[in-house]
């Protein structure tokens, strides 16, 4: 019996893991080197115990032309947004993916994805008398030369306090026809990675919106 396919948006801006994540879960591996996605790139893997088989759309994360964004949304099933855990800009955008999406697909699930939780850990265990800052630029390197690369410009770290994300997910949760999960999650370790995938199929299994 053939499994059936679902399209499922990966969103956030330029940066936030997109890639990573996505690597880690279909090919179980993660790549310290980063490269930006150009325009779509789209991944499958088979999860034949939720009969269904996932396309993952990873979309480049420059939210320049919404037009062209919006053109890859259209018969999508589910969506995970991702935001980076040290640099609460692209927390901010959360609202602007989602609503870029809802006005294309209305309200399909999506999950929540809190990238790099292995940053916010490595510092916390860290016994280093060092600021957040101090410990980011000394431990990865790789990470701020992608940025710059980028966006030409050093990036600005600001830690996401869970108490933001807690109330960002209660005004969600006040909406009736919202159905979502979220995660903190490290495409690094592996972390969480699985749990917020199969999160999305199961709630695409029991809305029947496959």
């Amino acid at each position: 019996m053939a499994l059936r396919s679902v399209k499922i948006l990966l969103l956030g801006d330029g940066a936030v893991g997109k890639t990573s994540l996505v690597r880690r879960f279909v090919e179980q591996r993660f790549d310290e080197s980063y490269k930006m996605t150009i325009g779509v790139n789209v991944k499958k893997r088979e999860l034949e115990e939720m009969d269904m088989t996932m396309m993952i759309w990873d979309i480049y994360g420059q939210q320049l032309n919404r037009e062209l964004h919006s053109s890859n949304y259209s018969g999508a099933d589910g969506a995970l947004i991702v935001y980076d855990l040290i640099r609460y800009q692209t927390f901010e955008s959360l609202d602007g993916w989602l609503d870029n999406v809802f006005s294309v697909t209305g309200n399909i699930p999506f999950v929540v994805l809190g990238n790099k939780y292995d940053l916010i850990q490595g510092f916390e265990k860290s016994r280093e008398d060092k600021t957040f800052d101090e410990y980011v630029e000394e431990n990865h390197l790789e990470m701020i030369e992608s940025h710059q690369r980028l966006y030409g410009e050093d990036p600005e770290f600001s830690r996401v306090p869970v108490k933001d994300l807690e109330e960002w997910v209660e005004d969600k949760e006040d909406r009736t026809d919202l159905r979502f999960s979220y995660y903190l999650t490290s495409a690094k370790t592996g972390e969480n990675v699985e749990e917020a995938f199969r999160s999305l199929g199961s709630m695409l299994k029991e809305g029947d919106n496959i």
